[in-house]
């Protein structure tokens, strides 16, 4: 092994833009270790040696601040390096954590953003930016023609589950509307002598040395049920030990997830178990929700989160909104097996009926819980499991039809037009609020169930304001309904969007009763 130190002679530059670092131009020096091989020219027939780079390498700027850490593996019969470990970059002047990117063979197998900015290395560029608390990093790529193609991008979430804790404001919140019954113990620990979660408090995750957002098998005995999950890793933020794991289980606009624990052995029929888990509002969410249950099952669990949910769960949480972010909070009840369950899966079950939302200081429209310390521990007597779940043990476990009801779309004909009632919006906004939910679902349960039927969706304005500005809004609005239902499986061909502002008032603008009126969106059947 060799150690070998390089020179750069760049004039350094740290920005050509705000937030912009030209890794290679602000390299004065680069230093690591390397695998030697001897090398015969095919040409000449002389001797040389190639020095294959193995191992850490760093980079420095022309002060010595390090830039760059990158680890490399060398495979000296193919004379082939490739990048294979921990890639991270730093911010020079600060020494902060920009990016880290974990490679194996060659290939990206996570990466974490931590910090805006623009970062250019070679051909490539980096690009971190904030959206809704998590960081998302898009990709691309410089041809030799000097072109720039998009190559990916990568979601990644970094927040700070404690970031609550300096809100003065939102703490007296949650002190005077907190619900104390959720923050007692479980009845029994994850530690308890047969509890039949493996890996209860994801403590064992070997593929995973940072936090990951989308995990897949990073944490031993647990999987996604669907697309997602996020893994937190963060002494100060989970309840026991370093790990933690997230999930969203409200929202319109992202996907709803799940995951799943592929217990110890399976259950004995007719006896009880009583399950627990802690589960924490996120910092940024805006809602606050009952939207969680737990599924006990033979088979292995896939959610496809693209159409209606048609899983009927083993219990729901009916009773209690879960509604802090400073403390973890204990849901809790018993099971009946029928025996022979060997998967857990855990996230949202609730249909639109049962949803109970409550909206609670946050900047991203949807419910997103942390997960910690799940336990499922046999019992003799119920009493000793304290429940806030609803309690359906005593149905089987099967995929149910979504109920059907007195639709008033299926009345309409070709032509006639329907006001989506309780659509509703911030002032001068066009991004759905959570109250829209349930209109939202009737339609789309209608889309999904009349697979030829194709609408038009029309925003509409009362005529305060300028009439361009009112067009824009009106379209925007009847936008979001659509992404919405093309968010949930409903092609995009089957919706056009129109805004019309002021055009078309149904009341007059001089009350405020009329101008309420006025701001709608409407439905309308163009194809059966």
């Amino acid at each position: 092994m060799r150690i070998v130190t390089f020179f750069i002679l760049f004039i350094q530059l740290y920005c050509f833009g705000q937030d912009t670092l030209f890794y290679n131009r602000l390299t004065a020096k680069r230093v690591g270790e390397s695998i030697e091989r001897p090398y015969k020219s095919r040409v000449t027939g002389a001797m040389d040696t190639v020095y294959l780079k193995h191992g850490k390498w760093l980079s420095f700027d022309s002060t010595g601040n390090i830039l760059l850490e990158v680890n490399y593996k060398a495979n000296k019969r193919k004379e082939i390096v490739r990048k294979n470990g921990l890639e991270i970059f730093y911010e020079p002047k600060t020494g902060d954590t920009l990016l880290i990117r974990n490679y194996k063979n060659g290939y990206v197998m996570e990466q974490l953003a931590m910090k805006s900015a623009i970062l250019k290395v070679e051909n490539t560029i980096y690009h971190i930016y904030k959206d809704f608390g998590s960081y998302t990093v898009a990709e691309y790529r410089y041809s030799y023609s000097g072109s720039v193609d998009f190559t990916t991008i990568w979601k990644s979430s970094l927040e700070d589950p404690n970031d609550i804790l300096r809100d003065t404001n939102y703490l007296k919140l949650e002190e005077r509307t907190g619900d104390p019954t959720l923050i007692q113990a479980a009845s029994f620990s994850t530690k308890a002598e047969y509890n039949h979660v493996t890996n209860p408090e994801f403590e064992k995750h070997p593929q995973a040395y940072f936090s990951i957002m989308s995990f897949t098998n990073h944490i031993s005995d647990w999987s996604a049920a669907s697309i997602s999950p996020d893994l937190y890793l963060s002494r100060s933020g989970a309840l026991s030990g370093n790990s933690f794991v997230g999930i969203r289980v409200f929202s319109l606009r992202k996907d709803i997830e799940y995951i799943q624990n592929k217990l110890r052995q399976p259950l004995k029929k007719d006896s009880i178990y009583c399950f627990s888990t802690y589960l924490k509002l996120s910092a940024g969410s805006r809602y606050a929700t009952n939207a969680f249950g737990f599924l006990l099952s033979q088979e292995k669990q896939n959610i496809n989160t693209d159409q209606l949910l048609k899983i009927k769960p083993s219990k729901i949480l009916n009773t209690q909104i879960l509604n802090y972010k400073t403390k973890w909070m204990k849901v809790q009840c018993t099971y009946k097996a029928k025996g022979g369950e060997q998967y857990l899966t855990l996230g949202s079950f609730q249909n639109h009926k049962e949803l109970q939302l409550i909206e609670v200081p946050g900047e991203s429209p949807e419910s997103y819980y942390y997960v910690d310390d799940v336990s499922l521990v046999p019992i003799s007597k119920e009493e000793d499991c304290a429940c806030n779940f609803s309690d359906n043990r005593k149905e089987a476990i099967t995929m149910v039809d979504t109920p059907i009801y007195d639709s008033p779309y299926k009345k309409l004909t070709i032509g006639e037009k329907l006001i989506l009632d309780n659509i509703h919006f911030d002032n001068d906004k066009s991004q759905l609020l959570a109250e829209s939910f349930t209109t939202l679902y009737e339609v789309l349960v209608f889309l999904q169930k009349n697979k030829n039927v194709q609408v038009e969706i029309s925003g509409h304005t009362s005529s305060l304001g300028g009439y361009t500005r009112n067009q824009v809004l009106s379209q925007r609005r009847a936008g979001a309904v659509k992404k919405f239902l093309t968010n949930n499986g409903i092609k995009e061909d089957r919706i056009q969007i129109e805004g019309y502002g002021p055009d078309f008032l149904i009341a007059s603008d001089d009350t405020e009763e009329g101008q309420k009126e006025n701001r709608r969106v409407e439905f309308k059947i163009l194809k059966l």
